[in-house]
């Protein structure tokens, strides 16, 4: 191994063994000796993981950090890997998720004809497990060939002002499923609260520090990772109220705390169990007001968002759920002139049609094409179908073409 790897992937996991080892067996496939790979286990139980890392721990890209003498919040789990990456580049995902270590190769390229490299992601593409497939699925594979450098300002108004129209706003730019320079993350930590991550919603959290941080962004239209879903991750209860508010009460007992209650949401009524429209807001309006930065006209954006949400419920039951606790939330947040932005529309789930084929620079394929089981067998049979990293396109932004 190189005395500093280019990338550490850090996978952090917590009772969803199965799926950690699969996803470890995975990543280790790909024998290159310029990654480091950290493996946190946050399990109740320590004996699985730490049997099955026996002949694995010899591994010298390896860096297993087994359960500590409490339970850690996500957010503490994610600091640690953190702590433990040496890599050029981080990049973390989940325990049921894949990323190609071969990426760094693309970054690495990009670094040389930039000159600079802050934050590069990626493409990315969805998988449900076998046992979290409530319907058919289709698998949308961009097949645009393009590496494009993005302006800071057109990210920070995008993901601020929500001009997006859907339920989360537009900005990919992030450590999960992104790789982010480790210097970029050191700076983070020396500026914000000395930590990483601070708030619980690690992901969106961290896309708010680069946006006032990082200079450099890189945007890759070729795939090189999968957002996994099994059935025990927070994203298979999107559209499911119940089983949201399950999940929901389980992160806040492990936090420690409900978030839903921090001081800073004493005028902002909209609480993370409502959804991942309010999940993000939150996170934006804590960032905001414990740093002092002040983005105007992003409100009626966020309540037409809040109804593209409420639109992903699987059932009618669930809609009238989740409609419910959003209208009663804008009711009440600056004197109601927002409620007449949210217009909910549902649409059921039931007998959707899923187009198969090319369209619009994109393959649609059938999520078990070919019988994959895994993340990985799903992205083993896509890379032979996208364009390999040497022929990808750089597109640098007007007067940023110097090449190093």
């Amino acid at each position: 191994m190189l005395a500093q790897p280019k990338l550490t992937i850090c996978v952090p996991s917590r009772n969803r063994q199965r799926y950690f080892q699969e996803t470890i067996r995975s990543l280790l496939v790909n024998l290159r000796t310029d990654v480091e790979f950290v493996f946190a286990d946050n399990s109740d139980d320590p004996a699985p993981m730490r049997d099955f890392m026996v002949d694995i721990i010899g591994d010298p890209r390896v860096k297993f950090i087994g359960p500590g003498e409490r339970v850690y919040s996500m957010v503490d789990n994610w600091e640690r890997c953190l702590e433990a990456a040496t890599g050029e580049f981080v990049c973390v995902i989940g325990d049921d998720d894949y990323v190609d270590a071969d990426v760094i190769d693309l970054i690495s390229s990009t670094k040389a004809e930039r000159g600079l490299v802050d934050v590069f992601v990626w493409s990315r593409f969805t998988y449900n497990w076998p046992g979290n497939r409530r319907t058919k699925c289709n698998v949308c594979i961009t097949l645009g060939t393009g590496v494009h450098e993005v302006k800071r300002e057109w990210l920070y108004e995008e993901f601020f002002t929500w001009k997006q129209h859907s339920s989360t706003p537009n900005c990919p730019f992030a450590i999960y499923h992104g790789a982010i320079s480790k210097t970029i993350m050191d700076k983070i930590k020396s500026k914000f609260g000395g930590r990483y991550f601070e708030h619980p919603t690690v992901d969106f959290e961290n896309s708010c520090k680069l946006l006032v941080t990082a200079e450099t962004f890189f945007y890759s239209e070729r795939p090189f990772s999968i957002l996994g879903s099994c059935a025990e991750s927070n994203s298979a209860s999107i559209g499911d109220v119940e089983d949201m508010k399950r999940k929901h009460a389980i992160f806040m007992q492990e936090l420690g705390r409900n978030m839903d209650e921090d001081p800073h949401m004493a005028e902002f009524p909209f609480p993370s169990r409502l959804g991942v429209s309010a999940s993000v807001a939150l996170v934006q309006n804590w960032f905001k007001t414990t740093y002092g930065y002040h983005v105007p006209g992003w409100e009626k954006n966020f309540a037409e968002a809040c109804g593209y949400s409420c639109g992903t419920a699987q059932s009618q039951a669930h809609f009238d759920m989740s409609v419910a606790g959003y209208e009663a939330a804008f009711r009440s947040w600056k004197g109601g002139k927002y409620l007449q932005y949210f217009k909910p529309k549902y649409v059921s789930p039931e007998g959707a049609k899923f187009f198969f084929g090319v369209q619009n620079k994109a393959l649609y394929i059938d999520e078990d094409i070919g019988g994959v089981e895994t993340p990985a067998e799903l992205y083993h049979l896509v890379n032979q179908i996208v364009a390999p990293i040497e022929e990808l396109e750089f597109q640098f932004l007007p007067g940023n073409e110097r090449a190093a």
